[in-house]
């Protein structure tokens, strides 16, 4: 009788150029760092609008990073540098270190309010960042994923009474440690084009209003209703969680 031992798969051979390739995604990630330190150094000037657009920069270097590492298979062509420990790093910096910098810098909340509920976000945030439950297997977020680069500037550029800032802050705190969840809009695949083009009228708007000084009516109407898709998807998540939960505890 014949005896065929199972032949394992051999390792990916990678050549010097596919490892440059590697480093180079690597360090498109850490250039975040240096996009979120001109945006920390154009608060600490006193050039808010400046600072917008820096954050908006990184953002756009944070969206762009992961796929393409992704499809270079990063992780397995430099298995000595762990890619989302680098993200991670950057995110907490950018999404919010430079933000709460920012909410004290220009004063939009009420008095002597700027300080506590800038040291809330910071813990929050750090706290979820540290998270092992991050994600879902299908692509969203547990908590409200401290993008708060995203969140401070609208409620810059909207000019809302600050003690409606200071609410809304709250609610995001108690929402990142929460189990609530929210949509990747690119992992998550249902109504992904909906969820991208919000995403993109969001940042659009947000830069708009940050390089033209004049009130455009109807750009701040799309900074207005671009979140609003967030919201209602953490409504039918919600909702259909339930229905699940429903489902398997009944008879």
């Amino acid at each position: 009788m014949k005896i065929t031992l199972p032949i394992e798969p051999l390792a990916p051979q990678y050549t010097n150029k596919h490892i440059r390739n590697a480093w180079a995604v690597h360090v498109l990630t850490a250039s975040g760092v240096i996009v979120g330190f001109v945006g920390l150094t154009s608060v600490i000037d006193g050039h808010a609008r400046a600072a917008i657009l820096w954050l908006v920069g990184a953002l756009l270097l944070d969206g762009v990073d992961g796929p393409i590492a992704r499809k270079l298979d990063v992780r397995n062509r430099i298995p000595t540098l762990n890619g989302n420990s680098l993200d991670l790093i950057i995110d907490y910096f950018t999404c919010t270190i430079v933000p709460v910098a920012f909410l004290s810098r220009f004063d939009i909340l009420p008095s002597k309010t700027g300080g506590p509920i800038g040291f809330v976000i910071l813990s929050v945030s750090a706290l979820w960042m540290s998270r092992t439950d991050q994600e879902t297997d299908d692509g969203w977020f547990n908590g409200f994923p401290a993008e708060w680069n995203m969140i401070i500037p609208t409620l810059y550029l909207l000019h809302p009474n600050p003690w409606v800032t200071l609410f809304i802050c709250i609610i995001f705190c108690g929402l990142t440690l929460s189990r609530v969840q929210f949509a990747h809009p690119v992992s998550v695949r249902e109504n992904r084009a909906l969820s991208l083009t919000c995403m993109i009228a969001w940042l659009t708007s947000m830069t708009w209003l940050a390089i033209d000084q004049h009130d455009v009516i109807a750009i701040r109407i799309v900074l207005i209703v671009a979140p609003m898709w967030t919201i209602i998807q953490v409504v039918l998540r919600l909702v259909s969680n339930r229905k699940a939960a429903e489902v398997r505890l009944s008879p």
